[in-house]
């Protein structure tokens, strides 16, 4: 004989429950089905209201009043010093009225992306209202996508800052966009840049995120330095040389081939690393510093890395793989010492003819190594900790890892050989096609942006 169940409603019912409810899984009675049936609609009610509220947000958002504060704040700065910086005045005029575009660029991007998404979730409201039974399953996902809207609005950020100084005339004043916000939800739909930068026979390129600056060498192995305000200059790097012995006869070979490029978070200087020696670039005091370091059994050198606020990875051009793991530190002129090698591995893998030919490290977590065999077109992707203990080898499906580029400390952007491009995931251990290209690398740049070189003599900037 089968028993009856009664209304499992929180109010005590000893009615037959011949419904299961769709809001709370209950097994009800109809009076309290078609109770709990209301307690839907208003929700969806609610939430249709909250949908409304963010569509008055986003039509509010705009630069309008944030840049007549600008200007208001620019003319109040005229008044207040000498007729002799007028020609100065008139000059970051011209660059708020740029920035000012270019921030309209950028907010309307976002805007349109928010717009479509706010659309598509009224859409599915309206389906939702349409049904007798509403689950609480398909209310859900609404919710979460509205809560990723509420987090979004908070976080935006979206100024046109002028920072002035009572300093000398050059240095009075400096313009700049502040544009940020917390990405709503996973976007793999195609970037849109908002500045192209142009560069010529462009080889590689490093920025510094925080100073939102970029360091980039050309095919004719010259180094030039682009400033947070866009400035493209060629460096004058001092000749460096050394000393080799040949046929029991010193000689000195000049250093002109740069082998490798990093940023030094920690110390804030690049760093440019030369077959035979290794140099610092100051972006403050446009200073080179050589850094004293003895090179192991006179090989040269083949790539660099950066680990944590003390460590140093330097690997060399020679079969085997050798890398040596350097401690440093610094004074007060961001002058970098290297105090002793800790560490190297002469046989990282057992097979003789593998080398490292790139290094490239991700937060304080991981060192990513690009292992090739002999002259053939292997590669292979490892992730090691600090020690160099193997953590994970990543396989691309029927190809070969490239260059790898990290970002925000959870994932690495990946360039195959054969000239596709991935995101990999290391919470997930997953990868997926990139939305967008980046032939020419990727590096992070200032709170939301990335640079792309997308060409030989391009490189452009996205919010992402």
């Amino acid at each position: 004989m089968n028993s009856i169940n009664t209304c499992e409603n929180e109010i005590e019912c000893s009615k037959i429950a011949y419904f299961s409810c769709y809001h709370c899984s209950k097994n009800l009675c109809l009076e309290h089905l078609n109770k709990h049936n209301i307690l839907n609609i208003v929700r969806v009610q609610e939430l249709s209201n909250k949908l409304d509220e963010f569509v008055n947000l986003v039509s509010n958002l705009d630069t309008q009043k944030i840049s007549q504060n600008a200007h208001d704040k620019l003319d109040t700065w005229k008044k207040q010093i000498s007729n002799d910086i007028e020609n100065i005045y008139k000059l970051y005029l011209n660059e708020i009225n740029y920035l000012e575009i270019e921030l309209n660029q950028r907010l309307n991007i976002v805007k349109e992306d928010i717009r479509l998404k706010i659309s598509n979730l009224g859409t599915q409201l309206l389906t939702i209202q349409n049904i007798d039974e509403i689950s609480q399953q398909q209310l859900l996902p609404i919710e979460y996508d509205l809560k990723q809207f509420h987090q979004f609005f908070e976080s935006v950020q979206c100024e046109l800052n002028i920072d002035t100084k009572n300093i000398s005339i050059k240095d009075l004043i400096n313009v700049y966009n502040v544009f940020s916000y917390k990405r709503t939800l996973p976007n793999n739909t195609q970037l849109e840049s908002y500045r192209t930068l142009s560069v010529e026979n462009m080889k590689k390129f490093i920025s510094s995120k925080n100073n939102e600056s970029i360091l980039w060498i050309d095919t004719s192995k010259q180094l030039h330095y682009i400033d947070r305000n866009f400035h493209n200059r060629l460096l004058n790097i001092p000749q460096t040389s050394s000393i080799i012995l040949s046929n029991h006869h010193q000689i000195r070979i000049n250093d002109i081939d740069i082998v490798d490029i990093k940023w030094c978070s920690s110390v804030e200087v690049f760093l440019i690393l030369f077959q035979r020696s290794l140099l610092s670039f100051n972006h403050k005091t446009n200073q080179f510093t050589q850094i004293s370091i003895t090179r192991y059994k006179n090989y040269p050198f083949q790539c660099i890395s950066c680990f944590n606020d003390t460590s140093l990875y330097i690997s060399y051009c020679t079969f085997g793989i050798c890398i040596e793991l350097w401690k440093y530190s610094y004074g007060n002129g961001n002058d970098i010492y290297l105090n002793e090698c800790i560490n190297r591995w002469d046989w990282l893998t057992n097979d003789k003819n593998e080398w490292i030919s790139y290094i490239n490290t991700i937060s304080n977590l991981h060192i990513g190594l690009l292992i090739c065999r002999g002259s053939s077109i292997y590669r292979r992707f490892e992730l090691r900790n600090e020690n160099l203990n193997l953590l994970k080898i990543i396989q691309l499906d029927n190809d070969y890892v490239d260059r790898f580029f990290p970002f925000r400390n959870n994932y690495w952007f990946i360039k195959s050989l054969s000239e596709k491009y991935y995101i990999y995931s290391i919470e997930t251990n997953t990868y997926h096609l990139s939305s967008f290209d980046f032939p020419f690398g990727l590096e992070e740049f200032g709170i939301n942006s990335i640079v792309i070189g997308i060409e030989q003599d391009k490189l452009i900037l996205c919010d992402i």
